[in-house]
């Protein structure tokens, strides 16, 4: 009976670890807008609301200690596929590169990927309401790399 209980603990933990998200996965956080994230690439484009002047942590997940690269544009509105990555571009052109970097940093979140990396900015008071920001990400997620789901910030 010992045995047996131990073993089913044992079956416990690791379906617990298994539990974790692979990604990649993108997340926006706003201090007076909106929050959404996603840790499931998809062809979606995540709406979220943003105030000008708010301070804004954009985050990326995925493998811990693998690279990323985070795009931006106007909008999305597009699934255009990419040979050798997973999902699609949305984001539509022109688009530019806002960071390239290491997911260096290990989240404790089960239900999360395991490494992610933040980049804060501020929305700038001087931009009009309306005006759209899209961001997207490329990373890895179980060893695969692919395109994240997008998110859209629109100022109000």
């Amino acid at each position: 009976m010992k045995r047996l209980s131990i073993a089913l603990l044992l079956l416990s933990l690791l379906s617990v670890a298994r539990a974790q998200l692979a990604g990649p996965g993108l997340s926006w956080s706003g201090t007076q807008g909106g929050d959404v994230r996603t840790f499931l690439p998809s062809c979606s484009n995540l709406p979220v609301a943003a105030v000008r002047g708010e301070s804004v942590e954009l985050r990326v997940w995925g493998d811990r200690l693998s690279p990323f690269v985070l795009l931006a544009a106007s909008n999305g509105s597009q699934c255009v596929p990419f040979p050798g990555l997973g999902n699609g571009l949305i984001l539509d052109v022109p688009f530019f590169l806002l960071a390239v970097g290491t997911l260096t940093q290990t989240s404790p979140c089960l239900s999360c990927p395991p490494g992610y990396e933040s980049l804060n900015f501020a929305l700038p008071n001087a931009v009009p309401p309306g005006a759209t920001l899209a961001v997207q990400a490329i990373g890895y997620g179980a060893a695969r790399p692919s395109f994240t789901a997008a998110i859209t910030g629109t100022v109000r």
